[in-house]
């Protein structure tokens, strides 16, 4: 999944805000604690669109093909996303 840099960078400032307002966390150096909070953010993407990839292949790959949007293709996708994102630790 892609996201753009302005919506990476609204949502780190969310983030940030939140933190701050609700005296998580205190930022010594707000722009590099903005900088940590979008390469979570951008790295959380690229590694859930890699995962989704890689369970789409995977249920391309079966003889009998699921049908996307059927409920036992939504129920092996989540089983496969699931196993997918604990093999990475995620």
């Amino acid at each position: 999944m892609s996201i753009s840099e302005d919506r990476v960078s609204h949502l780190a400032h969310r983030i940030q805000d939140r933190l701050w307002k609700d005296d998580l966390a205190d930022f010594p150096d707000e722009r590099r604690s903005l900088q940590c909070i979008k390469e979570a953010i951008s790295s959380f993407f690229a590694v859930t669109g890699e995962v989704d990839a890689a369970v789409r292949r995977k249920l391309a790959s079966y003889s009998q093909s699921k049908v996307p949007g059927s409920r036992e293709y939504e129920i092996l996708y989540q089983k496969f996303y699931q196993e997918e994102m604990a093999r990475r630790k995620w």
